[in-house]
Formats: structure tokens, sequence, C-alpha cells
């Protein structure tokens, strides 16, 4: 199974936008996922013919958001939490050049919110606390 896809904030504008919830301004730190994935299929031609494979339905694969984790994100966390399952979610991201401006490159995915998660915090680590965001993702770019 292939690596899955990351952009950091350094590399594109994450965007998110979740109905019926104002979160804060600015990109998020990282997309993960994503990628359009093809469960294929093979058949048996027969007549002593090798197996050959007809490809198979793309189906687009789960997206990971993360933002690094602060004070307001507490009451936010809370609404993300009330809507996973069933809340509609945009992710963006727009590609930056070297020089950290955005590019005319950007994809938009849309889907339902899945497991919404908070730090776990431990005293004893240097780790950033993020929060999480999972979705399930619609089988085509907006």
């Amino acid at each position: 199974m292939a690596r899955p896809v990351v952009y950091r904030t350094d590399q594109a504008s994450i965007g998110v936008t979740v109905a019926g919830i104002t979160l804060p301004e600015g990109s998020w730190d990282v997309l993960e996922g994503a990628e359009n994935m093809v469960e294929g299929v093979s058949v048996l031609p027969g007549g002593m013919a090798p197996q050959r494979a007809l490809g198979g339905i793309p189906k687009r694969g789960p997206a990971t958001v993360k933002r690094l984790w602060s004070e307001p994100l507490v009451i936010i966390f809370k609404q993300l939490d009330a809507l996973a399952g069933y809340g509609d979610i945009i992710i963006t991201y727009t590609v930056l050049n070297r020089n950290k401006t955005a590019t005319i490159f950007t994809e938009t995915y849309t889907g339902v919110m899945g497991t919404v998660s908070r730090p776990n915090y431990e005293a004893k680590t240097s780790e950033p606390a993020y929060l999480t965001i999972e979705a399930e993702l619609d089988g085509e770019l907006s």
C-alpha cells in the first residue's frame, strides 16, 4: 500500500470549512491522505491465458487535517465533536511556491466529517499538540 500524501503549512495553504461552525482564520498545519484509490478487478479469461486486470472503480481515500492546539479550540472542538459522523466538510489546499506565495494550483475536497480528536497531553513530551479531523471524502474533486 502506498504511503499517504502529506501537505504541511510550509508547502500549501490548507483551508477547512465545516457547515454551521465558525473556525479560526488561517491555514491548518497538515493535510494527509485524500488519494484516489482503485479497487482493481482481475479475471481469468480462460483458454490457458494469463490472468488479466480490468481496472476498477476509483474511490477517494480519507483525509486527515490537523491544526496546532490552542485555547480557543476547546469550544470549537466540542462543536465539531457534536457533528462527527454527519457534518459537511470542505477541505482545500493551494500549493505555495518557494517564496511562500500561492500558486494557481488549488484542490477542493468535499465530504463528511468523521472522527474529531483533541490532543492527548503528556507532561514529559515535547511533541506538538493538534486538533485532528478525519473526513470521508466524496469521489470527485469540486
